[in-house]
């Protein structure tokens, strides 16, 4: 490999590995990898394995004459039609000969006549596809049968492939190739595979932030569906995430959060009745779900209960929450960090609100409430 090409690779490298967490790199590997293996056509393509059909999960291209999305609608609209095998790999669970490898061969043709596969290395992927001799004829013509058509369609027929099945273990995470009309060279294939570990282990990194966001998305559901305070909480004690009713209670207890998590660590009760739960994410530092518990939880989820109902202000519900557990004026401004004042009016429109003359009737009116 020559300077320049040398150079290449490390700007292919950099694109894949320094690009911001998040953000998709295939739309624009593609494109860079066509230029960099002078090549027509580049494409990356996901499938998902369903119960009833397979999907296409992503699509990108450079060089077709066809936007992203009709491309996108092409291949899952053939990718539903087909199960096992399809083309010359099976994408619920790519042979292990064809994991992580480069494949240099030629797409078949509706029109063209069988013929025995070439002995040109270059053009005959049969021995890195784990197909036996025997085999080879078959296979062949199954796939001529069941892809010409659609190669066809797409202008793709008779053109020559550079691919690789970017695996995780047996998973596919992606097809990732270049398409042109001549047979690729011996450096487009060297380049290939020296991009082979960066793109695994970003395509890796990316499918493990979407499954992340996946189980951030169904933990976050089933944190609102609580009817105590809950919370996703760092190892440092800082709420990452909270519930609508952990929100409300954050506003009087958010330092309590962090000494409670300290005595559980250390394997001390929690003052606050808080229970914690140890959340394990590969490659994440230790988070920990946290909830209030026992008659704290009780109590707090009636009186935000009653909020709601009473049409209080996320502020006169703290402050009914305290007038219930007995606080005086001067303790619940302290609390607040506001003038004693300030609270009287708050109480005299919480009362307002709930109807009731005095504190006791308030108070009487929490407990009975059901």
């Amino acid at each position: 490999m020559n300077s320049q090409d040398q150079r290449l690779l490390g700007d292919l490298r950099a694109l894949i590995d320094t690009v911001d967490l998040g953000v998709d790199v295939l739309p624009t590997l593609v494109g860079a990898l066509r230029e960099a293996m002078h090549a027509e056509r580049g494409l990356a393509y996901g499938v998902d394995i369903g119960p009833e059909r397979y999907q296409a999960s992503f699509t990108h291209i450079s060089g077709f004459l066809m936007t992203t999305e009709e491309a996108h609608s092409y291949l899952d609209g053939f990718v539903g039609t087909r199960r096992d095998p399809w083309g010359y790999f099976n994408p619920a669970c790519p042979q292990p000969t064809q994991r992580n490898r480069v494949l240099h061969f030629q797409a078949p043709g509706t029109n063209a006549a069988p013929t025995e596969p070439t002995q040109d290395e270059r053009l005959a992927p049969w021995k890195k596809l784990g197909i036996a001799s025997e085999e080879q004829a078959r296979m062949h013509a199954q796939v001529r049968t069941a892809m010409g058509g659609f190669l066809q369609s797409v202008g793709l027929d008779r053109m020559v492939f550079l691919r690789m099945l970017v695996c995780d273990g047996p998973a596919l995470l992606g097809w990732v190739g270049t398409i042109r009309s001549e047979p690729f060279g011996a450096r487009e294939q060297h380049l290939m595979r020296e991009l082979i570990p960066s793109l695994q282990r970003r395509m890796k990194l990316d499918a493990r932030l979407r499954e992340t966001g996946v189980l951030h998305a169904a933990l976050e559901a089933t944190m609102e569906a609580m009817s105590q305070p809950a919370f996703v909480v760092t190892s440092t004690g800082r709420v990452a995430h909270a519930n609508t009713a952990g929100r409300a209670w954050l506003e009087h207890g958010a330092g309590l959060v962090a000494e409670a998590l300290k005595k559980y660590l250390r394997g001390e009760p929690g003052g606050e009745q808080l229970a914690f739960s140890p959340l394990r994410l590969a490659g994440v530092a230790p988070h920990y779900l946290a909830t209030v518990q026992g008659e704290s939880a009780q109590a707090f989820a009636r009186v935000h209960s009653l909020g709601a109902s009473w049409g209080l202000t996320a502020r006169e519900t703290e402050v009914l929450g305290r007038l219930v557990r007995g606080e005086s004026n001067k303790a619940i401004a302290l609390h607040l960090g506001c003038a004693e004042r300030t609270v009287e009016v708050h109480v005299t429109r919480v009362l307002a609100k709930a109807q009731v003359e005095s504190r006791s009737a308030l108070i009487a009116r929490c407990f009975l409430a059901t």
